[in-house]
């Protein structure tokens, strides 16, 4: 369950590292659009002109690695979140049931007492003992 847990975090970071990646691509191409001229810089620098999109080629050819690679580490991530889903789901413990129940299928606590024939009460003490499980590091 924990590892299940960890490998969900980490796909949550990659998707949101990839987001993060695409936004600088659209914010360095969005600088070579064309603006006014601003010619007083022009003097200021001696007539230096920073080609932009040069600087944008540059900049892109580097995300754009670093896209594929992150997109080949969410692919992986991905099957291996389903191989453990799998297992998850076919163990026969009441934990691993609940754990499916609330942390995959995102069921609230009243449907995941029909599924498993207990009180509230006990699906929230199995809760907690997951919870402990998940934030020490045990596993069942």
């Amino acid at each position: 369950m924990k590892n299940y847990y960890d490998q969900q975090q980490e796909l949550q970071i990659a998707l949101y590292r990839l987001e993060s990646l695409k936004d600088q691509k659209e914010m360095y191409f969005n600088k070579t659009q064309p603006t006014t001229p601003d010619y007083s810089k022009e003097f200021v620098n001696g007539g230096v002109h920073h080609d932009a999109l040069t600087e944008y080629v540059i900049k892109i050819e580097k995300i754009d690695k670093e896209i594929e690679k992150l997109e080949d580490e969410i692919e992986s991530l991905e099957s291996y979140l389903k191989k453990m889903e799998k297992c998850l789901r076919s163990m026969k413990g009441v934990l691993e049931k609940i754990f499916v129940a609330k942390y995959i299928d995102n069921k609230p606590v009243s449907e995941i007492t029909h599924l498993c024939h207990y009180s509230p009460t006990d699906v929230y003490r199995k809760l907690q003992i997951i919870k402990k499980m998940i934030e020490g590091g045990t596993e069942c």
